[in-house]
């Protein structure tokens, strides 16, 4: 039986190819890092590749939300804790803190996700005990998860965006933090002179395979503040919400 893994940390050095053009790190990036510590983090608990195909079964992430108190630069080393809680109406909880070398929070991330079955495609209401056992019973944080949304008819249409070659995973569609690049390369880039990122938050309702496509609206709410809808076969594949504050 593996020991219980209620939180895990890795350490992190932020590359110059995961800044954005003014040296700050990229939200997708940092996205990345809080996939691999959560991966990590399950992997020492014992869920496996072995066992997702053994139980027929994915851990699929359903929405997240991130907010930075200040946003890390390139050539930085950061520290990032990732801390899981066990299912509360078949959703996992996880939160993941990023601490800066001086042992200060530059952001937080919130992401909630449910175990499906990978032939029926639907989510699992009772976990195998095997999910069940390596996570803590609570995790007190979490951030806002509510969202404004808009019917594409009143969003501004900003072309089509493609699950290419790079820009797929291990499970042949679009990598989640994928459609975080193609949402901040459709802002303007005037939104961010004087900007820096503060809050984001991403709904998935459906992936998008290798080869396919989806259509990309657009609307912004409010200064700094922007919507997101990504459209396939006349439903949402995914929607977001940005909000870019003064330095």
């Amino acid at each position: 039986m593996p020991q219980q893994n209620t939180e895990y940390s890795e350490a992190f050095k932020v590359y110059r190819h995961d800044g954005d053009h003014r040296g700050r790190l990229k939200p997708a990036a940092l996205l990345r890092y809080a996939q691999q510590v959560a991966m990590q983090n399950a992997w020492n608990a014992g869920l496996t590749d072995e066992v997702y195909a053994r139980t027929h079964t994915a851990y699929v992430l359903a929405k997240l939300a991130l907010h930075f108190t200040r946003v890390p630069r390139v050539d930085e080393t950061l520290t990032l804790l990732t801390q899981p809680q066990k299912v509360f109406h078949a959703v996992n909880k996880r939160i993941t803190r990023v601490f800066d070398q001086t042992g200060a929070e530059t952001a937080i991330i919130d992401s909630r996700w449910v175990v499906i079955d990978t032939e029926r495609r639907v989510i699992l209401r009772t976990h195998p005990p095997m999910f069940e056992d390596p996570w803590a019973d609570k995790v007190d944080a979490e951030l806002p998860m509510k969202m404004e949304r808009y019917r594409p008819a009143d969003c501004e249409r900003v072309g089509e965006r493609t699950a290419v070659y790079s820009c797929c995973d291990l499970n042949g569609h679009l990598n989640n933090t994928r459609y975080v690049d193609m949402i901040f390369d459709a802002l303007p880039p005037e939104a961010f002179t004087g900007t820096a990122v503060q809050d984001l938050m991403v709904y998935y309702h459906k992936e998008v395979p290798l080869g396919e496509s989806f259509t990309l609206y657009r609307k912004q709410t409010g200064p700094g503040s922007w919507y997101f809808n990504g459209q396939r076969e006349g439903r949402p594949c995914f929607e977001a919400t940005v909000t870019l504050a003064p330095e």
